[in-house]
């Protein structure tokens, strides 16, 4: 087998939800962002990351037409396959290595990453700092830090709280995640013998044995699912086109 520079870094970037939350009759990620679609802004910065080596994007059913059209449109040439995703997030990753299962088996490819469609801020530092980490561990997540004011309770369903966590043992989960290609291929198969669907990529792969490290990144990473996110993805976007004084 060929060391790990020769082999492939694929990110797979989810689009195949629809973010009901946002209100606006259309998939989230199709909505423009300072003049471009929030997804072309995603797949942007894994272009710009030189450690990737090809993307993968999962699209809704219905937009795997249009999602092509806009690779095509905005030159996005690490975008290898436009596959239709499933009725959820867990499933649409359980597709994307599907698709990947042949070149995976092989040794061909050495990492894979996932990320959310609706985090268009991600850049490319922070995306080759989760692969770095990924490399020593076999699994790593970007995080935000919880403001150091903030206390996270656990709570009943009547309202009575269970248990408290102070702020510094606490983190945001967030995206890109990144692991060994072949192990969390082997995650994803004993989940789907065993019916289990985790909230996130990094739950699958921990409970197969995984171990998944953590990368403190900035807030800025923000997931657009509300109006209000969008408002400070703008603003965000905003402040860094302007010159520094």
């Amino acid at each position: 087998m060929s060391d790990e520079t020769d082999r492939a870094i694929v990110a797979v970037v989810l689009a195949a939800g629809q973010g009901t939350r946002m209100g606006a009759g259309q998939n989230k990620v199709l909505m423009r962002l300072r003049g471009m679609p929030i997804l072309v802004h995603t797949l942007a910065a894994f272009e710009a990351t030189s450690l990737v080596t090809e993307t993968l994007l999962v699209a809704h059913p219905g937009e795997v037409a249009q999602c092509q059209g806009l690779v095509a449109e905005f030159g996005l040439a690490k975008v290898v396959g436009v596959i239709a995703g499933g009725a959820t997030r867990h499933q649409s990753e359980d597709q994307a290595l599907a698709w990947l299962r042949r070149r995976i088996e092989a040794g061909e490819i050495d990492l894979v990453l996932i990320h959310d469609g609706a985090r268009p801020l991600v850049t490319p530092d922070e995306i080759a700092a989760v692969i770095s980490e990924s490399r020593a561990t076999g699994g790593a997540l970007l995080a935000a830090a919880v403001a150091p004011d903030e206390t996270l309770l656990l709570t009943t369903s009547d309202g009575q709280a269970l248990q408290t966590w102070p702020s510094d043992a606490l983190a945001l989960a967030q995206t890109p995640q990144a692991f060994d290609a072949r192990k969390v291929l082997a995650a994803y198969d004993a989940a789907r013998a065993d019916g289990f669907e985790g909230s996130d990529t990094a739950a699958s792969f921990a409970r197969a044995g995984g171990q998944v490290r953590v990368v403190f990144g900035p807030p800025s990473n923000l997931k657009v699912t509300t109006p209000d996110d969008l408002h400070r993805a703008e603003a965000w976007l905003e402040s860094q086109s302007k010159p520094s004084r």
